[in-house]
């Protein structure tokens, strides 16, 4: 297995099923598998149309052009012979799983399923080859190669017979004012009552609305938010974790201590080494609304 991590979006000399920018980026080859794992970062996707691949989102996003959100955990399989453009608003953290046609594998003759489609077989698959891919790397490739083929089997699975379905929306307006709100509380003890009555809805429509809107419940959300809020003061160089915990609405140095680990892969006390040694950011908590 070859397998390289970047500091930005240079990726001249590997198979190009993609074009994405900024954010630090891992690749790794292997026999008719390409794999590319971009952090929490501006996201811009060419996808070229050569070969089929699994794309996942680790985090909620919303269209440049339009449309409802993606929730966090949704996929998508994107057939060859179908060049297209992908573009994020917000920051969002991906993986990209490029493969090679194989016998007995059925594909469909579109770019599917739907957009918004969130599997738990895709969804467990894809953050064990995140967890392999940036913790244990050439030693597990055999491993990976296995994750790998058994993610594509499930994604072509599930797309085959995915149905498109209606959601409701929020208006963005709504949800800047609930984001705006929240972030300028994260030191304190934030309801959905209170969110409810910001977006001046009652709680159970705001609630679906707003899983509707985001792809989160409004308490993942709002750790999401906290996580995020964590993380950036990590970046800017916070050293004292307890501080942190309070500042960012954790009821614990623990609190924040599972919470981060749960989300980014990493503890707060190995993220902030791996940022001192330069390999970058691993994140997936969403660091936007869009506006």
């Amino acid at each position: 297995m070859t397998l390289t991590l970047t500091p930005d979006s240079s990726e001249a000399g590997h198979d190009s099923a993609i074009v994405a920018l900024d954010g630090p980026v891992t690749l790794a080859e292997l026999p008719d598998i390409w794999i590319r794992h971009q952090a929490l970062s501006p996201f811009r996707m060419q996808y070229d149309g050569h070969r089929p691949m699994v794309i996942f989102l680790f985090n909620a996003a919303q269209p440049a052009h339009g449309g409802p959100a993606f929730p966090r955990g949704a996929f998508s399989l994107l057939a060859p012979g179908a060049p297209m453009r992908l573009e994020s608003v917000a920051p969002v953290e991906t993986l990209a799983v490029a493969f090679s046609p194989r016998d007995g594998l059925q594909l469909p003759a579109a770019s599917t399923p739907p957009p918004g489609t969130v599997d738990p077989g895709v969804h467990a698959l894809a953050h064990e080859i995140r967890r392999v891919l940036l913790a244990e790397g050439d030693e597990a490739s055999a491993y990976l190669e296995r994750l790998t083929d058994t993610l594509v089997t499930r994604a072509a699975q599930v797309a085959g017979g995915a149905r498109a379905r209606k959601r409701p929306t929020l208006a963005r307006f709504n949800l800047r004012r609930v984001q705006e709100h929240i972030d300028s509380r994260l030191a304190e003890r934030i309801t959905v009552d209170e969110l409810a009555a910001v977006a001046g809805l009652s709680r159970g429509y705001f609630s679906r609305a707003f899983q509707a809107a985001t792809g989160e419940s409004p308490h993942q959300f709002v750790l999401a938010r906290r996580l995020v809020g964590a993380r950036q003061r990590l970046d800017a160089g916070a050293d004292d974790l307890a501080m942190l915990a309070i500042q960012t609405g954790f009821s614990s140095h623990a609190h924040l201590t599972t919470a981060f680990g749960n989300a980014f892969g990493l503890p707060p006390q190995a993220y902030r080494r791996r940022r001192v040694a330069g390999l970058g950011a691993l994140v997936s908590a969403s660091d936007e609304v869009p506006g």
